[in-house]
């Protein structure tokens, strides 16, 4: 029996929708991954923590979000600085640190 072309069009909305939904669970797991990855590297690293709670400010407005994410921030804020070292880390090398042993975790 012939698919009517009704059918064939609710056919291809439902894979669609099924498309989607998939696109979106997985750029939603990358979210998830990256963001602990910055949690952790925040909680190591002064400028990447600075960072963290700079952009914070600037980026988030909701009230609601505010508020979900103020136990983490305090945290965050209350971080002690570890002793300095002989040369200050860059930014970018201590990103690189963090990948890598995670890399080597995996």
């Amino acid at each position: 029996m012939a698919h009517s072309l009704h059918q064939k069009i609710a056919e291809a909305e439902a894979r669609l929708a099924r498309l989607r939904e998939q696109s979106r669970k997985m750029e939603n797991g990358q979210k998830i991954i990256l963001g602990g990855m910055l949690i952790n590297a925040a909680r190591k690293n002064p400028k990447i923590r600075q960072w963290l709670l700079d952009e914070a400010e600037k980026s988030i407005n909701r009230d609601v979000d505010k508020k979900r994410l103020e136990p983490l921030l305090d945290t965050l804020r209350s971080t002690s600085e570890p002793q300095p070292e002989n040369r200050a880390e860059t930014t970018s090398e201590a990103v690189t640190s963090i990948l890598s042993d995670n890399a080597l975790r995996d």
